[in-house]
């Protein structure tokens, strides 16, 4: 299970697939996997603009 972030209000949910649109703006967001903040992460799945 992944944990998403709305880049542009900061709502944050928890499942697989980012949602479209954004449940709480109601605007179609781009959202960051911000499952793990930690670089010493090996998920390379994580999004690497938090790193």
């Amino acid at each position: 299970m992944n944990t998403w972030k709305c880049a542009k209000c900061g709502y944050t949910v928890k499942q697989e697939a980012p949602p479209e649109p954004c449940p709480s703006c109601g605007e179609k967001c781009e959202f960051l996997n911000v499952t793990c903040y930690t670089p010493d992460c090996k998920d390379e799945s994580i999004d690497q603009r938090i790193r």
